[in-house]
């Protein structure tokens, strides 16, 4: 279930274990920036990223994008 906190904005979610956010409407991910705003300059295809990364989601984030239908999309 996504909680109301978990959305940055209209469709940016955080994902506190590696340090994004992802944009679910186009998933896209960006690196978050210390005033948790997203790096728009540096965005990566949730496709795309890499396997550290992938490897790093904490079980609640990847339970966040499981709900969201973004895993089965990856």
């Amino acid at each position: 279930m996504i909680k109301n906190n978990d959305m940055i904005g209209p469709n940016l979610i955080k994902l506190e274990s590696v340090g994004s956010l992802v944009d679910v409407d186009i998933m896209e991910v960006y690196p978050c920036m210390k005033d948790d705003t997203p790096d728009w300059e540096n965005p990566t295809p949730l496709t795309e990223v890499s396997d550290e990364w992938a490897f790093s989601l904490s079980e609640s984030d990847k339970t966040l994008l499981e709900d969201l239908n973004l895993l089965e999309r990856w």
